[in-house]
C-alpha cells in the first residue's frame, strides 16, 4: 500500500508537513486536544469518577434518548449527557441541569455555545 500523501500541519502558522492520521506534524502532534481542553484532565475538568454516576442516573432517567431530538418528534439514542447551562457559564452538575442528547444534537449545542 503506497504512503500517504504529506499534507499541512493542521495547527494554525506551522509551514510543516505530515503524513500522520491525527493531521499534525511531529512537533505539534499532542496540542490540538490538549489545546482544546485547557490542558487539564478529565478529573481536573469535574469529569471523574462522580460524573461517571452521574451520567449513568440522567441517561437511565432520559431513557437513554436524546431530548432534543425527542423535541423534535424523531427519537434517537443519546450516548452523551449535557450541561443545558454549560459549566463555563456558571452551569451545575445539578440533574435539572443535565439532558441526555446524541452524538450530533450535542456537538452542534457546544458549537453554538461557543460563538456566545
Amino acid at each position: 500500500m503506497p504512503s500517504a500523501i504529506p499534507r499541512a500541519c493542521r495547527k494554525r502558522g506551522c509551514a510543516r508537513t505530515t503524513s500522520d492520521r491525527s493531521g499534525y506534524c511531529e512537533e505539534h502532534r499532542n496540542e490540538g486536544w490538549e489545546q482544546h481542553q485547557g490542558g487539564k484532565t478529565r478529573h481536573q475538568r469535574g469529569y471523574g469518577s462522580k460524573w461517571d454516576v452521574i451520567r449513568a442516573r440522567i441517561l437511565k432517567r432520559d431513557r437513554h434518548l436524546c431530548q432534543e431530538c425527542l423535541r423534535q418528534q424523531k427519537p434517537a439514542p443519546a450516548s452523551t449527557v449535557d450541561h443545558i447551562k454549560p459549566k463555563a457559564h456558571g452551569g451545575t452538575d445539578d440533574d435539572a441541569n443535565l439532558q441526555a442528547l446524541c452524538w450530533s444534537c450535542h456537538k452542534g449545542k457546544t458549537a453554538k455555545e461557543r460563538c456566545k
